[in-house]
């Protein structure tokens, strides 16, 4: 029997789909978030995911790849409902639509620093970061780079809006996520954190800092650059004179490798935390307001 998929968006779950993508205080009150694209789920599912809703098409299915994570997807599924490529291109997020959508708890968000088991920690905190495009690939970076945690200050855009997801690549799964509060460069400089504030003009060189040492690397807004710099050093990417800046992201990228590299040489190895299953609630505030 050959099953047509639903060509309308006049449905429950599509309507609650639709709001949940652009309505933060919506995700944040059911805790969940909305994950759109192939790579990204695959991502998830390998993270331990399992996933309330899963909206998919007849572009998913008709290649292997697609069909393959249908199957992953069966297991870990509460519900599931097919619907024709037009409805996914019209509630979806992505220009071109990869032929899935699904619903997922939102992953823990910890109210305090998880230390490494060995090893000087490797911190990054992003201070009033506003592009979730920019905030998603600095958490891929710093992944990718060995840190051992992402701190989001209050006034970081949303880390669950579908874009950040998305240009995480994935890593918003694997890598531990703390909700700063007010106190928390006084509570760096207890747990004797070197705080490193990256600043377009006016820092020392990056390449004169201690990277093997325990810190936090402060990137800022991208307007406005870092709100305080209380108690750190300011650190600065040499350019060129008839270079302007670095996209925030990118200036993460080059600090956070550099650091891998220095550490590397150290002999100090790669050991980030992995980050614990989700849970059904929204994350908890931490720290004082």
């Amino acid at each position: 029997m050959v099953i047509q998929p639903l060509d309308s968006t006049d449905n429950k779950t599509l309507r609650r789909l639709r709001s949940l993508l652009v309505n933060r205080g919506l995700r944040e009150r059911q805790g969940v978030s909305v994950l759109e694209g192939v790579r990204l789920i695959e991502e998830a599912l390998t993270a331990g995911i399992r996933f309330r809703t899963v909206v998919y098409g007849p572009r998913l299915v008709g290649t292997d790849r697609g069909r393959a994570l249908v199957t992953r997807l069966s297991p870990v599924t509460e519900h599931a409902l097919y619907v024709t490529d037009r409805v996914l291109a019209e509630i979806g997020d992505l220009e071109t639509s990869q032929g899935i959508l699904a619903v997922a708890p939102m992953p823990d968000v910890a109210d305090a620093w998880p230390w490494p088991e060995k090893g000087p920690a490797l911190f990054v905190v992003m201070d009033h970061v506003q592009d979730p495009g920019n905030l998603g690939m600095m958490i891929r970076a710093a992944q990718a780079a060995g840190g051992h945690a992402v701190g989001l200050t209050k006034g970081t855009v949303d880390v669950f809006n579908p874009k950040a997801l998305r240009a995480s690549a994935g890593s918003i799964f694997e890598m531990p996520l703390v909700e700063l509060g007010t106190d928390w460069v006084q509570t760096a400089h207890r747990g004797r954190l070197e705080l490193l504030y990256s600043v377009v003009d006016g820092g020392d060189s990056y390449e004169t800092a201690d990277w093997t040492r325990p810190l936090v690397l402060v990137m800022g807004n991208e307007g406005h650059g870092i709100t305080e710099a209380e108690g750190g050093r300011r650190i600065s990417i040499p350019m060129v004179p008839t270079a302007d800046s670095l996209n925030v992201a990118a200036a993460a990228a080059v600090l956070l490798f550099h650091a891998a590299a220095v550490r590397r040489r150290a002999g100090i190895p790669f050991t980030p935390p992995r980050r614990g299953q989700p849970r059904a609630g929204a994350p908890q505030s931490a720290g004082t307001r």
